[in-house]
This record gives structure tokens, sequence and C-alpha cells, in this order.
């Protein structure tokens, strides 16, 4: 079986250690005879695993798990989530997803309304004052104080815009 430097790799460890079927560890050392690179990651993996055999094999205590896990859990429950986590946890639960969408639907209703009603700063709901608003983005202080006549023209382009069909009948 020829090894590619990808395969090589991925066996590496389990040759090292010792824990691949002798045909596969052969297949490994024939690569690593023609390939420089994989020989010198093989050489620092076997390195590194002839120390963990040098330090010896760690055991736990018995009872360690069972007293670990309690002391986590009594240290998770002390300390207290920030607020966006806890809503985040919250909104996850699928028994609170049709609360979310709700709630969501309920804000956009109000959102809607309060807009159309005027109560976000919309848009004027009164055309004379959506009229005024055009007007002062195009007339500046500059043209009034220039222009004196200009405030009444604007006055009286006002009424005449504002008081519908002319006295003659026709519609603008």
């Amino acid at each position: 079986m020829r090894l590619g430097c990808r395969e090589a790799m991925d066996l590496l460890v389990e040759a090292a250690t010792g824990t691949v079927p002798p045909a596969v560890r052969a297949s490994v050392v024939a690569h690593l005879v023609g390939c420089p690179a994989c020989r010198r990651e093989a050489a620092a993996l076997e390195e590194t695993a002839s120390l963990v055999r040098a330090a010896g094999r760690f055991t736990v205590p018995p009872g360690f798990w069972p007293a670990f896990t309690d002391r986590l859990q009594a240290r998770v429950a002390l300390e207290r989530l920030p607020v966006s986590a806890r809503w985040a946890r919250w909104l996850a639960r699928p028994r609170h997803a049709l609360a979310a969408a709700v709630l969501t639907a309920a804000l956009g209703l109000a959102a809607a309304t309060a807009g159309r009603l005027g109560f976000l700063g919309g848009a004027p709901s009164d055309p004379a004052d959506a009229f005024d608003a055009q007007l002062r983005g195009l007339v500046t202080e500059t043209m009034t104080a220039t222009l004196p006549s200009l405030a009444e023209t604007i006055d009286t382009w006002r009424a005449g815009l504002h008081a519908g069909p002319d006295a003659e009948g026709d519609a603008r």
C-alpha cells in the first residue's frame, strides 16, 4: 500500500504509539524513508510520545468526577448570565417561539399605528404642514432677508394653493 503525505500524516500518531496494524505501520515507514518533511514530523511525534510514556499514567482519585460536577454546578448557579444571554436562552426554547412571534407582531403593529398617527415624527399629516416643510427646505433665511417681498409672495402662493379651485372654476 503506497501512502501520500496526507495519509501518512493522518497515521503518524497511531504509528508512533504502536496502535496500527503491522501492514499499515510498514506503509508509513516506507513513506517516511522517502519524505524528509514527514520524517521530521514523525520524529517530533515520537519525542512527544516518549515524554508522555516517561511521565507515567495519571489516575484521578475515586469520587473526583462526581465532586467536580457538583462544584461546577454550584459555581454556575452563583454566576448570573448577562441579560442578552438570558434572553437568547429564553427565545431558543421552542415553547417561547410562539410568544416571541406574537410579541414581535404586536410591536410591529404598534409601530405602524404610531407612525400612521404621526407619533413617530414622520411626515406631517396636514398638507399645509407638508408644504411648509418643503418650503423651509428651499427658502433660506438669507433669501428671505435679501428679498423682503419673498415672504409675502410665499404667503400669497400658499393661500392660493390651499384655497382649492379658483373663483373661475378651474381645477388645479
